[in-house]
């Protein structure tokens, strides 16, 4: 037990956590439907359960059920239930029973209801298409799952709407007036060489198509206006999705300019703080307010997401959440809205504000019985100041009654998402375990401006490793940590980071390289796309070939010295497993201390969406290797100091 007399945080805990998500507000503001989501270890995966609020004292649960959204007339909501693996639309009366919609060919992603409630359209991702067991000619953009819209009646037979295996069609809205339904489109757009996006409208029945805008850069997330006459869409300021900064436009339906709203605020709208589960990950959600004056969408800021609403012009303001943390997922319903947030001590809840007074009721309370349970750690805020004056943002998870415990560096993925400001199931494990867990956002994070976030394009492992190390340094100097007993750790791009740090430095003391990239000329035009690899090193490999070369860890390996956990996923496709193979071989060969763990029917998002017998005996074998490293004390230890 700790000095608290709560017992330390351990790998199976993860099995009880519990966060909610997708708030839906009843059309009449008082009440809320959201999931529950969590490991479920019956059947060895993440579980979902709609808990539905249509009224004050009214409760029920739906099973295997999540996505809410309200019909406007208030009698019934919609949402997606999962039936033999398969996500299908449903729709749940008052009365507490659940109608099964049609079976269409694919998962039912997203649901939006049209404004007479008689019928929704759904977002339809479709599976691959079987590959043929002879040679056949293919590009790289269309080999993957494509989405498609479909119009299914609370009675009689679904009707295609929009989307084929060509051109894929999503994120639908209706409009008021029931005319016609908004969505965006990749038609006509080469995916291998191009990420834009079409807005698009066309009737149910999918006749009268019009293109409404045509950026040429990536869109998200279209909303109508009250008025039917503007849409308020997200648009990346150029034909790339993760560096870019992210603004605001509404575009008339009619034609004319489009205009930004919110310009003099230098951070992507859209963006959340990112953690273990998948709240952040999904497509963003832009909400108007009743009369049209204003747009509602979430912002980074710096680590924490809040709530920002958008004026006319260049006006706009933070809306008051309280003391929630980063908010993560919102639904507007007239002046109240209901959130989903987290922070350090919390996986996640929901909450209802009031926006005239700020005033906030507490929805669930999922994190109560761990917390009266288990001890955990505190998370403090660490800046650094580069030496070009930049500020850099870290967050120190602290062991309780540890003195100068080995530190963690654990870096995030991406590499352009933020961290900070919410619960971390990583940290507060091994804070349980007498080591302290700095979290990061180096040159490159979105949340500090678009500057900041394009400050590693091209430099991979150069200005954004001296702003972690400068980080380390600072909490070193604070004697927060012992600087002999430092490992640095991360997955995907923090891989990347992990292994190349490791060997430009001896500062490490223990390395963990998760789904890590080794080779950047090997990765260019992979699965995520020419269009990401170009934008990251500055240039596609016959242009830079030097940089792709050099920023390569494979490259250097023979500088690392320090022992290395490599653990990679057979099914990434993102950064295949042959990456983690060319590590292990290449530091074999070099005899050195590495273990290689190969993780078998997961692919690279299994640190969010795994089966969780895998995940845990991931965890283990991690925990296991850094506490060999390392050598912590036992939270609540501490160790007697030689005064001589």
């Amino acid at each position: 037990m700790t000095p608290s007399g709560l017992r330390p945080l351990v790998v199976d805990d993860l099995a009880r956590l519990r966060w909610a998500m997708e708030p839906a507000l009843h059309p009449s503001g008082e009440g809320v439907a959201h999931v529950v989501s969590g490991p479920d270890p019956d059947r060895d995966r993440l579980g979902y359960r709609l808990v539905v609020a249509d009224a004050p004292g009214s409760h029920r649960v739906v099973e295997d059920a999540r996505r809410p959204a309200w019909s406007p007339d208030g009698r019934h909501l919609a949402c997606t239930v999962e039936v033999d693996g398969q996500w299908r639309v449903a729709w749940s009366t008052d009365a507490g029973d659940v109608a099964m919609g049609p079976r269409l060919a694919g998962d039912v992603v997203a649901v939006a209801w049209s404004p007479a409630s008689d019928r929704v359209v759904c977002t339809v991702v479709r599976p691959p298409p079987d590959r043929p067991d002879r040679p056949y000619a293919a590009g790289t953009g269309r080999n993957g799952p494509r989405s498609e819209l479909w119009v299914v009646p609370l009675e009689g037979e679904a009707t295609h709407l929009a989307g084929s295996e060509s051109a894929a069609a999503w994120g639908p809205a209706w409009s008021h007036d029931g005319a016609t339904i908004l969505h965006c489109t990749d038609d006509g757009i080469d995916r291998d060489t191009s990420l834009a996006v079409v807005v698009r409208v066309t009737d149910a029945q999918g006749r009268a198509v019009r293109d409404i805008w045509t950026p040429g850069v990536p869109v998200r997330g279209p909303a109508w206006s009250p008025d039917d006459r503007s849409v308020a869409v997200l648009a990346a300021s150029r034909d790339c999705s993760s560096s870019a900064s992210w603004g605001l436009w509404v575009v008339g339906v009619t034609g004319g300019e489009a205009t930004r709203l919110g310009s003099s605020l230098d951070r992507s709208v859209g963006q959340a703080v990112r953690g273990d589960d998948e709240r952040g990950i999904g497509p963003p959600h832009l909400a108007w307010a009743a009369d049209g004056s204003s747009v509602v969408a979430i912002v980074a800021d710096g680590g924490t997401s809040r709530l920002v609403r958008f004026g006319p012009s260049d006006a706009w303001d933070v809306v008051p959440t309280g003391e929630l943390g980063s908010i993560l997922e919102f639904d507007l319903v007239g002046d109240t809205v209901a959130v989903s947030w987290s922070d350090p001590l919390t996986p996640g809840d929901v909450a209802i504000v009031d926006l005239p007074t700020g005033d906030v009721q507490p929805v669930s309370d999922l994190g109560a019985d761990l917390r009266a349970e288990v001890a955990l750690a505190t998370t403090r805020p660490v800046q650094a100041v580069a030496d070009d004056g930049v500020v850099i943002e870290g967050w120190l998870t602290w062991p309780e009654g540890v003195d100068r415990p080995p530190l963690v560096l654990q870096v995030h993925g991406g590499p352009h998402y933020p961290v900070g400001w919410r619960f971390s199931f990583d940290a507060q494990r091994l804070a349980a375990q007498g080591v302290a867990v700095l979290r990061a956002n180096p040159r490159g994070s979105q949340g500090y401006g678009a500057a900041f976030a394009e400050g590693n394009l091209g430099d991979w492992g150069g200005r954004d490793l001296d702003d972690l190390v400068a980080l380390v340094d600072r909490v070193l100097v604070d004697g927060l940590a012992d600087p002999g007993r430092v490992a640095i750790i991360g997955e995907s791009y923090g891989g990347f980071m992990a292994a190349w740090a490791a060997a430009r430095t001896d500062r490490f003391s223990a390395v963990v390289a998760e789904n890590a990239i080794a080779d950047l000329l090997s990765s260019a035009g992979g699965a995520v796309g020419r269009t990401f690899w170009d934008d990251e090193m500055g240039g596609p490999p016959w242009d830079v070939p030097d940089r792709h070369l050099e920023r390569s860890p494979i490259v250097h390996v023979a500088g690392i010295t320090a022992p290395v956990l490599l653990i990679h996923c057979e099914d990434d496709t993102t950064c295949p497993i042959a990456h983690g193979e060319a590590f292990h071989s290449a530091l074999r060969s070099l005899g050195r201390d590495v273990t290689f763990v190969r993780v078998p029917g997961e692919d690279h998002f299994f640190n969010v969406f795994g089966a969780l017998g895998r995940r845990l005996d991931r965890t283990r074998v991690l925990d296991e290797f850094l506490v060999a490293h390392l050598n912590p004390a036992p939270t609540g230890h501490r160790p007697e100091v030689d005064a001589t």
